[in-house]
């Protein structure tokens, strides 16, 4: 009468078995989390490339844009703010040659204000060789503030500066 038995006596372990490789390893919660980390980083992404192309839809003109011809405001509550900014000093970078221009921006809202300002710097023909921007936030009332304006590629000859558009939204 021998019975012949598989189970292990108490206290010992059960034979070793070998995993079995012919499926795949139950997924965790990690994935879940870097799979939605990478969907947030692309929608921030695509939202930033969306912006900056609504913002510099107008790249081309003749370079004969002034302030009395300043675009329409954006949309989140921009307003058009032509008079609040001015051109004081334009000129080519001494090392870099790159155009640069000197703006005062005025608050003249009864707001505390965000501004963003765009230049574009022509040569004497009136051709647009660049744009670029100057920004100032949390500008009170009253207050007026110098920053400035750089182009991103070198120019040679006369180069004139001017105002293109100025959005202004209540900070």
């Amino acid at each position: 009468m021998s019975q012949s038995s598989h189970a292990s006596p108490p206290g010992h372990y059960p034979p070793h078995q070998e995993p079995d490789w012919s499926r795949p390893p139950k997924k965790r919660g990690a994935g879940k989390v870097v799979g939605f980390g990478v969907v947030a980083i692309v929608v921030i992404i695509g939202g930033s490339v969306a912006f900056a192309l609504k913002t510099g839809e107008d790249k081309s003109g003749s370079g004969n844009d002034s302030p009395a011809s300043v675009s329409p405001a954006g949309g989140s509550g921009q307003k058009s703010a032509p008079r609040d900014a001015k051109v004081t000093s334009c000129a080519l970078a001494a090392f870099s040659k790159w155009p640069s221009a000197e703006v005062t921006i005025t608050n003249h809202s009864s707001e505390t204000s965000d501004y963003q300002v765009r230049i574009a710097f022509v040569d004497a023909g009136g051709g647009r060789i660049a744009e670029a921007v100057a920004n100032a936030t949390g500008l009170a009332s009253g207050d007026a503030i110098d920053t400035s304006a750089q182009g991103s590629e070198p120019a040679s000859g006369d180069i004139d500066c001017k105002v293109i558009e100025v959005l202004r939204k209540a900070s």
